[in-house]
């Protein structure tokens, strides 16, 4: 069975219900996800995406968050 790329993974966890977003004003957005055991805290700041988990670039986490959220243009 093929591994799922991140963009699958991040879909399963919004489906799952592993996603909850904690707090979404102006420019900022606050969430965590639960995945691979682990419960990772993500979000926007200051223009920029994070995540504490250990992937490097755009992880399924934030994939799941970027589905349900839009990141302000100013």
């Amino acid at each position: 069975m093929a591994r799922e790329n991140a963009e699958a993974k991040g879909r399963r966890y919004l489906v799952e219900g592993r996603l909850v977003v904690e707090h979404a004003t102006g420019g900022e957005i606050r969430a965590h996800c639960r995945g691979g055991g682990q419960v990772y805290d993500l979000g926007l700041e200051r223009g920029e995406w994070f995540c504490s988990c250990p992937a490097l670039g755009l992880c399924s986490h934030l994939v799941a968050l970027q589905l349900v959220t839009e990141k302000a243009t100013p």
